[in-house]
């Protein structure tokens, strides 16, 4: 199965309630587009752009739990 696992997005907390955009900051379009997919879709990880980030390879089998609210990525490491 396939789904979307999103980082964290700082910066934009001061979107939400922007009449500009119409009150909706960068997690309500993400989720109103990735919500049409189908897929399991988790934001906020502590992945991308932040303090401290782990190394979060790529091409790798994941779990999202959207639920628990988790991503655990298996080892690139054979």
């Amino acid at each position: 199965m396939h789904g979307v696992a999103l980082g964290q997005f700082l910066g934009f907390d001061q979107d939400v309630d922007d009449p500009t955009p119409g009150g909706w900051g960068i997690v309500d379009g993400l989720r109103d587009r990735l919500t049409r997919l189908g897929v399991p879709a988790l934001g906020g990880p502590p992945v991308g752009h932040g303090l401290h980030p782990p190394t979060t390879p790529l091409g790798t089998q994941a779990t999202i739990d959207t639920a628990a609210g988790t991503l655990t990525v298996e080892s690139a490491v054979a």
